[in-house]
């Protein structure tokens, strides 16, 4: 069990690496859930909990100095419990919000600690001496990678026993209504993505996918491709009409400009 929560705890610090360098996906809850189910010996269990965790996090985006609920750390120790403790789903979502909150306070103070950082760079930039730079930049990558780290070992590694013991004693029905509300959970992320995307001109893309899946059976395959079709054929359009509307501008400026001269 200590193997297994060290690895768990080097993947959870990984994806935060993800998050703050290459962006290459693993920082999601689905990808990050998948890994720890394989690593716990359960890849069925880390895709069902890992994607519900997905759909309900869908509208959580850093927004200005908004730093959102940790969902690296709420994914990983979510899978890991929903496995261990045998519950599945209703575990997983029970304890991931929990943490994913609590995280977000140690990240809101890491940045602010790592503000020191860039003023101590500034005065490196000043004296010249470039090669320290790179020091600090390992100082900042270590203390993000020990955030979650050092959380989630102790959370898998520790929290094993003392979930089992919890969960034994909490009354059946506890986890039915938390397995009821999982499945309703999705649609609430769905709903926060919606009211993102859904701007003047997109609800018809909206409506039409609806009736091309309800009404024309078309597969989800076919659906993305026709997407993309349609997201091409809209980049086209728009930028068409901003590049007429700059040649316009430009047009009238040049003929502004002969007129000045024509006057003179």
């Amino acid at each position: 069990m200590l193997l297994k929560a060290i690895l768990v705890a080097i993947w959870a610090g990984f994806c935060v690496w993800d998050q703050y360098g290459p962006h290459l996906g693993f920082r999601k809850p689905l990808l990050a859930g998948v890994v720890t189910g394989i690593i716990l010996g359960d890849l069925k269990q880390g895709l069902i909990i890992g994607g519900t965790l997905e759909l309900m996090w869908l509208g959580m985006n850093n927004v200005g100095a908004y730093i959102p609920p940790d969902v690296i750390s709420g994914s990983v120790v979510g899978v890991a419990i929903g496995i261990l403790s045998g519950q599945g789903v209703a575990a997983g979502v029970a304890v991931a919000i929990p943490v994913a909150m609590l995280i977000q306070q140690v990240s809101m103070f890491l940045q602010t600690f790592n503000i020191t950082l860039v003023h101590r760079a500034d005065k490196i930039i000043l004296s010249g001496d470039y090669r320290k730079i790179d020091k600090l930049q390992y100082i900042g990558m270590g203390l993000w990678f020990l955030s979650r780290f050092i959380p989630v070992f102790l959370a898998v590694y520790l929290g094993t026993a003392s979930i089992e013991f919890i969960t034994n004693r909490i009354p059946e029905s506890i986890f039915t209504g938390l397995s009821v509300a999982s499945k309703i959970i999705p649609a609430v992320g769905m709903a926060m993505l919606l009211t993102m995307m859904m701007k003047k001109y997109m609800w018809m893309f909206l409506l039409l996918g609806f009736v091309l899946v309800s009404y024309f059976q078309i597969p989800l395959l076919g659906l993305a491709l026709l997407g993309l079709v349609f997201a091409g054929m809209y980049d086209l359009i728009t930028t068409s009409k901003e590049k007429t509307a700059n040649l316009e501008t430009n047009i009238n400026v040049i003929e502004n400009d002969s007129e000045e001269e024509l006057d003179l």
